[in-house]
């Protein structure tokens, strides 16, 4: 197949729905690829059997759409958030007014298909296209670095659209644990720190979505931690941050909310059921005092991505579902 996609963002969204699979596509399975951000001419665009728009808004696309289906071409919308349930207080609601997101739902309507990151999400879009089809976000293999003894690492990685992700319960028991352990324990945050744990926390800024893996297998973080606020915004997420964090071995305390609920086991991570500060405070504090119980959960954890989620292994079902969309 000859397969174009048109990228949204530079931000880890763009890595993960295009950049990575894009780039395995091509030189994987040696499909015909390019990828661009700019709008592309009419006569290149018909060079492609296959089409991919990456949340775009504008209106022009519509009939972009049309004609290269004039053309028996086939056209694809990839969206992995659900715009319309945005919770209040995320600055991003300010970009997605109610004009841009029906210019979305008339693209997705035109479209051939949609391709989305989970059934949650795939789920509310079968309104806009019947034809849905739920990509998994996954992960690139590397080699974790062995972590280190004295300290312990607890952290959280990710950027300030999870702001609201971090209410007063997950923050007075990060600092209560920094409080008990001092300097035995480390608490870091990568891309983005809440106001209120800049005093008791080392911060590191952003880095681009195809070093950010290394980055934080570098970190050597012993825990992760998944605060998700309970929404219908945050229900239609992946499990992404819990794959980030198993490959390089870091075990992983999450918000029981879906996608969670659905990926993480008692073998391979720690899901927060009410979402208290006592609780979330009881959670780390026993992954710090208990080296064979993390241990247990992060490898267990390692091998449950290695087996399900490497993009290399799963590229493969990327192709599927290309091929299903073109009739192949």
């Amino acid at each position: 197949m000859k397969i174009l996609f048109t990228q949204a963002d530079f931000s880890g969204c763009g890595f993960y729905r295009v950049l990575q699979p894009a780039s395995y596509l091509l030189k994987a399975l040696k499909h015909e690829v390019a990828v661009t951000s700019k709008i592309v001419p009419w006569q290149q665009l018909l060079k492609f059997d296959l089409i991919v728009f990456q949340r775009q808004h504008l209106s022009s696309i519509l009939e972009a759409i049309k004609g290269l289906q004039s053309h028996k071409k086939k056209v694809v919308y990839e969206i992995d958030d659900s715009l319309w349930d945005m919770p209040f207080g995320d600055e991003r609601r300010n970009y997605w007014t109610s004009d841009k997101i029906a210019s979305v739902e008339a693209l997705m309507n035109a479209c051939d298909a949609i391709t989305t990151s989970t059934e949650p999400l795939a789920d509310l879009l079968r309104q806009y296209n019947k034809n849905v089809f739920v990509i998994p976000n996954y992960v690139a293999e590397i080699t974790p670095i062995p972590k280190g003894d004295t300290v312990i690492g607890v952290g959280w990685a990710g950027s300030m659209s999870h702001r609201l992700d971090f209410d007063r319960n997950i923050l007075k028991a990060l600092k209560d644990i920094k409080r008990k352990y001092k300097d035995r324990v480390e608490l870091v945050f990568l891309g983005w720190i809440p106001d209120e744990m800049k005093k008791h926390a080392i911060f590191f800024e952003p880095v681009p979505p195809i070093q950010y893996l290394n980055f934080l297998n570098e970190l050597r973080l012993h825990i992760g931690i998944i605060p998700c606020a309970n929404n219908k915004f945050n229900e239609c997420k992946s499990n992404l941050k819990f794959l980030e964090y198993s490959i390089t071995k870091t075990a992983s305390i999450a918000s029981g909310i879906y996608p969670y609920v659905h990926t993480i086991t008692e073998d391979t991570g720690i899901l927060i059921k009410n979402g208290g500060s006592q609780e979330w405070f009881e959670a780390i504090d026993r992954l710090i005092q208990n080296t064979d119980l993390r241990d247990r959960l992060s490898n267990s954890a390692y091998e449950s991505i290695i087996s399900n989620y490497l993009i290399s292994k799963q590229v493969i079902t990327i192709e599927m579902v290309y091929k299903k969309i073109c009739g192949l």
